[in-house]
């Protein structure tokens, strides 16, 4: 059996640039039409990724479809296999449509009775006793170039210990925005002097990677070595993924960081916009 050895590392699609992962499943000149056709995936943070980890953390950080888009990523790179051995390879504008199909297939094919093991919370849970509960959250906003990083931190009556808002540079992807808004919340926890805690927020990428212990290699890998190296200087350390409908105080003081010019930081309180959220939280609590 003869194999066909590649000597060089041009684009087969564009055949003008050098060829990496990014570069051969989005970034090429001929994939733009096909990616620009589905509104989701024609998106900044898609475009500024310089890595497939980047790239497929944008997707799933977002919600945008990480399903089908990871189907129609894995059509890319087969008919560029294809391409690059000299076999047939399916037109580029039939490669979405033929992933829809698939999906459709396998879900026919493929179903399962989900047996519910418990209803998720609807909205923010307190911590049990001893244990600060410290939630976090980043905004994105484009426009201005910048990001919004909130923080708060609630003992197991629901009292607010400290609320911080900061305003930021914007960096590339969303989940960098989601990674820098924990290290805040850690740094914020060490300062104030709390030792037992829950980290908790709404990414479920950042809160997989910490809860595994992942080393990322990818953009916001050197944050994600922050958070670990700041997660060991606490006595006790637990994490916690929710929904965004359980992280609203912590979302809004992210967002009310596009007005302020320096970091704010509120002890024992939020600010006053900040207190129907707050109060819907605790309207939220068991009673004891």
């Amino acid at each position: 059996m003869q194999r066909k050895v590649i000597d060089d590392n041009l684009c087969e699609q564009c055949k003008d640039q050098r060829e990496d992962v990014v570069h051969a499943l989005y970034h090429c000149p001929k994939l733009r039409e096909l990616w620009a056709d589905v509104q989701l995936w024609n998106h900044s943070c898609l475009k500024q990724a310089t890595s497939f980890i980047d790239l497929i953390g944008c997707v799933f950080a977002d919600n945008r479809d990480p399903t089908l888009f990871s189907m129609v990523a894995w059509a890319i790179w087969n008919r560029r296999n294809n391409l690059r051995l000299g076999k047939p390879a399916a037109p580029l504008n039939e490669l979405i449509p033929q992933a829809q199909d698939r999906m459709r297939e396998f879900k026919l094919y493929n179903f399962s009775t989900i047996i519910p093991v418990g209803r998720p919370p609807t909205s923010w849970q307190a911590p049990s006793s001893n244990i600060y509960k410290v939630n976090f959250d980043g905004a994105q906003f484009v426009v201005e170039n910048s990001a919004g990083l909130g923080v708060v931190i609630r003992n197991s009556e629901g009292q607010v210990m400290l609320s911080l808002s900061e305003k930021t540079p914007l960096p590339f992807t969303a989940i960098e925005v989601e990674a820098m808004a924990a290290r805040r919340a850690l740094k914020l926890a060490l300062e104030t002097g709390f030792q037992q805690i829950t980290l908790e927020g709404d990414s479920q990428i950042l809160i997989s990677a910490l809860v595994n212990n992942t080393h990322s290699l990818s953009s916001f890998g050197h944050i994600l070595k922050d958070i670990q190296f700041l997660a060991s200087c606490f006595s006790t350390i637990n994490y916690s993924h929710v929904r965004r409908h359980c992280n609203t105080v912590a979302h809004s003081l992210a967002r009310r960081a596009i007005y302020l010019s320096q970091m704010q930081v509120w002890m024992e309180d939020v600010p006053p916009d900040i207190l129907p959220v707050l109060q819907a939280d605790l309207t939220g609590l068991p009673t004891k």
